[in-house]
């Protein structure tokens, strides 16, 4: 059986004074989910706020409870940013669920 979970979190960067302020921190948050745990990852919702933005990861298995343990791991590392986790929603389906 295959298991898609989808996480997304909404982040309040206070020191952001610029897009480029924000973009520094997105790119570092989005490079170290990718190159640690190898799930796809993308920027959300509106882009033009400076101090706020939207990250969607998503991480697929044949075991529902790996997909939970990465989405557990990619929550610690969204709470461990220098920006505030402001929102949060996660979703685990098996494909059976998503082909009905």
């Amino acid at each position: 059986m295959l298991y898609i979970g989808v996480l997304e979190v909404e982040l309040y960067l206070a020191s952001a004074r610029s897009l480029k302020d924000r973009r520094g921190t997105v790119r570092s948050l989005k490079d170290r989910a990718v190159s640690r745990y190898h799930v796809a990852v993308a920027e959300v919702g509106s882009t033009t706020d400076v101090k706020r933005f939207t990250l969607a990861f998503s991480t697929v298995s044949g075991s529902c409870s790996m997909v939970e343990e990465m989405l557990d791991k990619l929550e610690r590392l969204a709470f461990s940013t220098e920006a505030e986790v402001s929102g949060l929603r996660r979703a685990v389906r098996s494909a059976e669920e998503l082909w009905e």
